[in-house]
């Protein structure tokens, strides 16, 4: 009877390394460069299993140690320069403590109140994350279902809150099955539950989008981008930019040519991609002054992607801006770029994020990384922005997945989204997140010509913020005081 125990216990114990196996493996395509959107669901069914199957310091530290590993692996290239390896760590740490919470307070609270530490921890940690990182809302698992659009229509209500909520909750509800034997009478309240929820989610967001399409007008963007490699040149000393003079003048010069061909196959608003045109201070004034020039003969809405760099560059930093020129001719206004990356020699503007009630549509802009937060881009949903023109910048490693990112920000606020990208992915999307044109700068050195409707919408999320968020670290803060007060389950 002990050898028959003995030998259960280890046939049991053998087994578990399968689910960090398993676990590892899907965690390893669960975010970042590589992802499969299923693998971000089921990754933690496993990962927990394995963690609530042994002692604690040696599930957990097992847990952190894959975690780390796969953090290297799916955030490579995408975090830049010497941030990569401490950022990616970093990461992998803080997205860790979920499994720590669950571990340590699955068997201090009862039945289905267990399954939420892990959750509400994850979405707590999201949130604390987005606000305080500069690194913004990377590695957020709402980013990784961009695809599902019924399921991304939760967004209007919840924000990305709501669905790293329910794609988190599934590993835990299944853990509990799992130690329920998966018996239909024990597990029916907790499945029908998850289920039931998941199953409404749904339901709302295929409503949403079958019922309540965009049925407006639609405005004709032309998006614009250059073959050239800019990064050199923001890289360059002053005597080397110098040198570069007459080539800078002709990038510009062909831009506007673009948009004067653009403007006369019928755009309405033509969007340059960030850093379209790169030129010294001196010559910005008279560079605007052909802008403002084209657009008023050609009666179009023009929106530079213009960095002019300073005398004193690099130990000045340059502008980043979006200038927006009416068919008037009058610039109405010279945004500089809100939230730069970290380590990007630019200067950041005022915080105010734009809008011109044309009498097209209301317009609004921002440039890339911006778009990485979503709390910033607020301003936008609340003044009642219809359409955010975005001139954007990648690099090949965050290409397509940061062009997807940005598509997030207009279901939240209501608004359609056109941005436009040097070295990545141009891309349209109505406020539903429906792609309405794409452009992959590797492969075609064409203009984007997208029509996206002329007026948004007003969403819920918009007006309520990030209630939920704030609602899952109240209720993480609760679930551990209750803990504190109860036995510990044998």
């Amino acid at each position: 009877m002990v050898a028959s125990s003995l030998d259960t216990r280890s046939a049991q114990n053998r087994r578990s390394y399968l689910w960090l196996f398993i676990g590892a493996g899907l965690l390893l395509f669960s975010n970042g460069r590589w992802t499969i959107p299923l693998a971000t669901w089921l990754a933690p069914v496993f990962l927990i299993r394995f963690a609530r199957t042994h002692p604690a310091m040696k599930g957990l530290g097992l847990v952190l140690v894959v975690n780390v590993l796969a953090s290297l692996f799916f955030w490579q290239g995408i975090i830049p320069g010497g941030l990569y390896l401490p950022v990616a760590c970093g990461i992998a740490v803080v997205y860790w403590l979920p499994y720590l919470a669950d571990r340590l307070l699955v068997n201090r609270l009862p039945g289905l109140a267990a399954t939420l530490a892990f959750p509400l921890l994850q979405v707590s940690l999201e949130y604390i994350n987005t606000v305080t990182n500069p690194l913004g809302s990377w590695g957020s698992l709402a980013y990784t279902q961009h695809s599902f659009l019924p399921l991304l229509q939760l967004l209007s209500i919840t924000g990305m809150w709501g669905l790293s909520f329910l794609i988190a909750w599934l590993a835990p509800v299944v853990n509990w099955a799992w130690e329920q034997d998966f018996a239909l009478q024990r597990v029916r309240s907790g499945v029908l539950t998850y289920g039931g929820i998941l199953a409404l989610v749904l339901v709302y967001g295929s409503g949403r989008m079958a019922y309540f399409p965009p049925r407006s007008e639609t405005l004709q963007v032309a998006s614009l981008t250059q073959t050239v490699d800019h990064f050199k040149f923001v890289q360059m000393k002053m005597e080397e930019l110098r040198a570069s003079r007459e080539q800078l003048q002709e990038l510009g010069e062909g831009l506007l040519q673009q948009s004067r061909r653009q403007a006369q196959a019928g755009a309405d608003v033509i969007v340059w991609q960030e850093g379209g045109a790169i030129m010294l201070l001196e010559d910005e004034a008279s560079f605007i002054d052909k802008a403002r020039a084209l657009a008023q003969e050609e009666k179009v809405y023009l929106l530079l992607g213009l960095v002019t760099l300073p005398e004193a560059f690099p130990n000045v930093k340059a502008d980043n801006q979006a200038i927006w020129i009416t068919p008037a001719g009058d610039v109405k206004w010279r945004y500089l770029k809100g939230r730069p990356v970290p380590g990007e020699r630019v200067v950041a503007g005022d915080g105010v994020i734009p809008l011109d009630q044309t009498v097209l549509s209301d317009i609004s802009s921002v440039i890339c990384f911006d778009m990485d937060h979503p709390v910033y881009i607020r301003q936008a949903g609340r003044s009642g922005a219809d359409v955010m023109l975005v001139p954007a910048n990648d690099w090949r490693d965050i290409v397509p997945f940061h062009t997807y990112m940005a598509s997030l920000r207009g279901i939240e606020y209501g608004f359609s989204l056109v941005r436009a990208a040097g070295h990545g992915l141009s891309a349209a999307f109505d406020y539903q997140g429906r792609p309405q044109a794409t452009a992959d700068y590797s492969t075609t050195k064409q203009a984007m010509i997208s029509h996206v409707p002329t007026q948004g919408v007003k969403t819920i999320y918009t007006v309520i913020g990030d209630l939920f968020a704030w609602l899952c670290i109240a209720g993480f803060v609760i679930l551990v005081g209750l803990a504190l007060v109860r036995p510990i389950r044998s």
